[in-house]
């Protein structure tokens, strides 16, 4: 093996396929960077030509070597050495492929930052159109295993503890429910932040004269962008609300990773990642199988979620544009796509492989041998007591069980205040958990019904 000089984790062969996904990969390489600012020249040509500021004829030439495989990267690199400018060694390099007398024509009254924002957003809408359609996928998967175990009983658990019985189908629904709101989110925030940039040095588009706003409309009609109000070199804010909308994801995808990981333990065992025959845990404890995926997702999130704050300490340049916090978001915004992806393609992994152990998730329903369900035993007494008397009551006897690890009905028929309001069989009815499910099933397929609808938009 050849090894290279990379440095971050998702250019190194070992990581960077579980560090980023290819789609987002294709997204952020290094020639599609130069390419989305070639796109933005092309535009800009394209824009200007049709108003009557450039021949037409030059814009043709602009846009047939509109191409980042026709450019001298190791040129760029050293003219940067030379200058210290970021894309004046594209333009040089550029120009040489254009004829002449149409080489004055590229670059036209823009800025840099014109350019490299209107490549920042290409960049972004293609990665934004990578995140839905993931968003998506994991949504459908999803819905189908809610309604596999729509009624699947299970613990629901509060402060780490049991609480009630409640159904698998019911905690996937609350999966759904917010990763949905995720998606559409993210497909609403896409117009208003997904926009164009092409305004001049200082947001005046002076160079243009009276076709200023004109320019810039045309230019982000061709570059498939919405066309801003006004100049943003120093409005950062819609950067970072595609970023803190990544560490809502993030958020959703941790707290899901975190459900399969705490119920994947030895001593709950209720849910595991998918196995194939070799998956190896340990290097010295030859029986781990560990939660490999689910702990990749943590740390992805972690990532997106840290860089989504890095993303808001940036919204404040000085005056009108400086470079202190755009360089930055060069970093920031192309490593918080690629690691939003990675954690995506992991948790969409967790979810369409994922074991489910239903004897035991019944086990554990019955562990506490009806303690689980004293809230109805309390209102099952409450008929002829008051229910802070219920309660009271309920309270002492299920501790009581706790503590001789006996079934609760028993002791609760061993009371003489229970056994004069109800008789064994109610109290036996009442302890069924498949008789305290509430509107469980209900909202399993209300929910179903809704990101059905959801996800054909």
């Amino acid at each position: 093996m050849i090894y290279t000089d990379n440095v971050h984790l998702m250019d190194t062969a070992l990581f960077k396929g579980l560090t980023c996904s290819a789609e987002m990969r294709d997204v952020y390489n290094e020639r599609a960077h130069l390419q989305s600012w070639i796109d933005a020249e092309a535009a800009l040509a394209k824009a200007q030509a049709e108003l009557g500021i450039i021949p037409e004829e030059a814009a043709e030439a602009i846009v047939a070597k509109a191409d980042a495989n026709l450019i001298d990267v190791q040129n760029i690199v050293e003219h940067g050495k030379k200058t210290a400018h970021t894309l004046m060694g594209l333009l040089t390099e550029y120009r040489k492929n254009l004829p002449e007398e149409y080489q004055n024509y590229l670059h036209n009254g823009a800025t840099t930052q014109d350019i490299i924002d209107s490549g920042t957003m290409l960049l972004a809408a293609r990665a934004h159109d990578v995140i839905e359609k993931q968003l998506v996928a994991f949504l459908k998967t999803v819905m189908e295993l809610m309604r596999k175990h729509r009624d699947t009983v299970m613990v629901a658990r509060s402060h780490g503890n049991h609480a009630l019985p409640f159904t698998f189908g019911l905690k996937m629904a609350g999966w759904l429910d917010e990763m949905g709101r995720n998606l559409e989110r993210w497909r609403e925030i896409k117009d208003r932040c997904l926009v164009g940039s092409m305004s001049g040095a200082i947001g005046t588009y002076a160079a243009w004269k009276e076709k200023g706003l004109l320019v810039q409309e045309r230019s982000c009609h061709y570059m498939g962008l919405k066309t801003p109000k006004t100049w943003w070199h120093s409005q950062r804010d819609r950067l970072a609300e595609l970023c803190y909308n990544l560490s809502l994801i993030g958020g959703t995808c941790s707290r899901i990773a975190q459900e399969v990981y705490v119920s994947s333990m030895t001593e709950i065992g209720e849910l595991a990642e998918g196995y194939t025959k070799g998956i190896v845990g340990s290097s010295t404890m030859p029986h781990k199988i560990n939660p490999i995926v689910s702990e990749w997702v943590f740390s992805l999130s972690r990532i997106v979620r840290g860089n989504a704050d890095v993303m808001g300490e940036l919204m404040a340049p000085l005056n009108e544009r400086d470079g202190c916090s755009w360089r930055a978001e060069w970093v920031v915004l192309p490593e918080i796509f690629c690691a939003a992806s990675a954690m995506l393609a992991h948790i969409h992994k967790v979810v369409s492989n994922l074991q489910v152990n239903e004897k035991r998730m019944l086990d554990n329903v019955n562990r506490l041998k009806g303690v689980l369900l004293s809230e109805k035993v309390m209102f099952v007494l409450a008929k002829g007591m008051s229910l802070a008397d219920a309660h009271h009551l309920v309270y002492e006897i299920s501790l009581e069980a706790l503590a001789q690890d006996r079934p609760l009905v028993e002791l609760l028929m061993e009371n003489e205040h229970v056994a004069a309001i109800c008789s064994r069989e109610e109290l036996e009815t009442a302890l069924d958990p498949n008789n305290y499910l509430g509107q469980s099933g209900a909202v399993v397929d209300l929910m179903y019904e809704e990101i059905s609808t959801l996800i054909k938009e």
